[in-house]
């Protein structure tokens, strides 16, 4: 375990050869951990942009013009409701501003003075689409000032890797300075769906709403069939406007994999996504090889009070290949040897999974003790320590 390059040899998959056999052509590593691979079968799709990625991992088993710049119309409400959960508590009581209720397109029926709890503002925001409902929670997570949350928005996209995109309004009506791509879209919506509250809320089909004063009840209906017309699907939102067309991010889950499909312009956004969802469940599968916290190697230390210390995870390792692929490994890049002092959860190494020769995701080794340098002071105080153990061990005291 102490050479440059440790090879951590993992299971090796034989599931036979098949005549459909993918061939996974130029794999690049982004600094993100995503891989990007373009299918040798191409679904037949509708849309003018389409992104298929495996949620788990990052994956991207499939793009047409996935990284164009294209209008989202309300699939901007996604990095909305992201934020709101980010910045704000369920419980928060929100007052319907004249602003937010006469916001045109889609509603969820909110009027002036209205009072709803942020929960009931998600699900009207999600499932019926409602541009209302956005602007009420723009201007309560802004402090009143609906362009600040604009920039929160802008930022987040920017943390995630949505370099992309740009947002002028929570709600996704056409503006030439607000777009996006389907990359950018399935970064945000991976992102979202790491939230508990989100993953259920998009899944929901239907929920009923009641104002703080209990006089009002609003039935909410989603807006995304594909629940009811696709197998496993579990999100997440619809979005049409003249300029966008008929736009989907969808979820789908199906023997623990997870896939994201996005389409954008589409000419039938239900058929598209099932039709990648197709593509993907049946040509690719996933594996997870190791645990985040998992031991996985030691590294001597040089100039410490202990001799060695041992590296960990810092994340799982889930990778998703080809379905009939084999020759699966993972190698370990850790140094020689360190120098103490070494701090607990200090970066030492590299674990990355590798397909052939071609690497899917890499994940940091930190070492999983502290390694404290060894002087005179130390050792006094650790053999002092020593002998009231032994002492408390003996009853002397």
């Amino acid at each position: 375990m102490a050479t440059a390059r440790t090879r951590l040899f993992l299971r090796s998959f034989a599931y036979g050869f098949s005549a459909a056999v993918l061939a996974i052509g130029g794999v690049t590593q982004a600094s993100s951990g995503l891989a990007f691979s373009v299918p040798a079968s191409r679904p037949g799709l509708s849309c003018y942009a389409a992104i298929l990625m495996e949620w788990q991992s990052g994956r991207i088993l499939y793009h047409r013009n996935g990284f164009t710049r294209m209008h989202p119309a309300s699939l901007t409400k996604i990095m909305t409701a992201l934020i709101a959960l980010e910045r704000g508590r369920l419980e928060d009581i929100v007052q319907v501003s004249e602003e937010a209720a006469s916001q045109p397109g889609s509603t969820m029926y909110l009027k002036e003075g209205d009072t709803f709890t942020l929960e009931d503002l998600l699900y009207g925001l999600m499932l019926n689409s409602g541009n209302d409902a956005a602007w009420a929670i723009a201007e309560h997570i802004g402090n009143g000032d609906p362009g600040e949350f604009f920039r929160m928005m802008n930022e987040r996209a920017r943390q995630l890797g949505a370099i992309n995109t740009r947002f002028s309004n929570p709600h996704g009506l056409t503006d030439p300075n607000h777009y996006t791509t389907a990359f950018d879209l399935a970064l945000i919506s991976r992102a979202a769906l790491k939230h508990p509250f989100f993953k259920n809320l998009v899944a929901t089909k239907e929920k009923d709403v009641i104002d703080a004063r209990r006089d009002k009840i609003i039935s909410l209906y989603n807006t995304n069939k594909l629940l009811w017309l696709y197998l496993g699907t579990d999100g997440v939102k619809t979005g049409t406007t003249e300029a966008a067309g008929q736009c989907l991010v969808a979820s789908a889950t199906r023997d623990d994999m997870r896939l994201l499909a996005v389409v954008l312009a589409s000419g039938d956004r239900w058929s598209d996504a099932a039709t990648l969802f197709d593509y993907g469940f049946s040509q690719w599968r996933t594996e997870k090889l190791l645990n985040a916290g998992e031991r996985v190697a030691t590294v001597p230390v040089s100039g410490g009070l202990k001799r060695q210390v041992p590296l960990v995870l810092e994340d799982d390792i889930v990778v998703c290949i080809p379905r009939f692929s084999t020759g699966l490994r993972v190698e370990l890049d850790v140094p020689k040897k360190v120098r103490a002092p070494v701090a607990r959860g200090a970066i030492v190494g590299r674990a990355t999974a590798f397909l052939g020769s071609e690497p899917l995701v890499s994940v940091n080794l930190l070492a999983d003790e502290w390694v404290e340098l060894l002087t005179l002071l130390n050792l006094l105080a650790h053999a002092g320590a020593l002998i009231s153990k032994l002492l408390i061990s003996f009853s002397l005291y």
